[in-house]
């Protein structure tokens, strides 16, 4: 089984600068039109999956409906969110590094009325050992709609990059990430990265 993690469109959150913005943040215009180009691309790099997951965060699910409009048997998990940054959901990221120059520093550093990163990487993980590398043997593609944070936490887990150095991979909003199954080894390899 291969892995293809793809993150939402843009949204008005995105926009704004906000830090994690909220799960009601949906995608803008310019973000729907990404979603149906990525769609384009996946069609012509024949990239179909056999089961789909996305997040219940707002712009993930209008990714995912674009994206797969034609296949509705997708699967809404909770686990691939993104961060819960809680009362400060709705700051800029700026104004937020600023204040809590720092926070972050520790994987167990918590929002206030949210979760830490150290939460996000415990259900991310638990995501991928529960529903892709448990299918590892099984041939075809899985596909994840989700976040920044969970494609990072993610990726680093399938590339053994330790997760005190999250986030380590970063990809733009509606793009591509494809991990791919060595069959010597079975080992996992990045194929792509952040297409978009």
């Amino acid at each position: 089984m291969d892995l293809l993690l793809i993150r939402h469109g843009q949204s008005f959150g995105n926009v704004a600068g906000l830090l994690n913005s909220t799960e009601q943040d949906g995608l803008t215009e310019h973000g729907m039109q990404q979603a149906a180009k990525l769609r384009t691309l996946m069609e012509n790099h024949g990239l179909v999956p056999d089961r789909v997951f996305s997040s219940p965060w707002l712009r993930a699910l209008q990714t995912t409906e674009v994206l797969f409009k034609d296949k509705r048997d997708w699967t809404v998990d909770k686990r691939l969110g993104e961060t819960n940054a809680g009362r400060f959901a709705t700051w800029k990221a700026e104004d937020f590094r600023q204040t809590f120059p720092e926070w972050g520093k520790h994987l167990s550093d918590r929002y206030e009325g949210g979760e830490s990163h150290l939460e996000l990487a415990a259900r991310s993980v638990n995501w991928v050992e529960e529903e892709f590398l448990r299918q590892a043997d099984t041939p075809g593609l899985m596909a994840a709609v989700c976040h920044a944070g969970p494609i990072s936490v993610i990726s680093q887990y399938l590339l053994n990059i330790p997760l005190s150095r999250f986030p380590n991979v970063l990809v733009p909003n509606a793009s591509i990430t494809i991990f791919r199954r060595n069959v010597h080894t079975g080992n996992f390899y990045l194929q792509i990265a952040g297409l978009s």
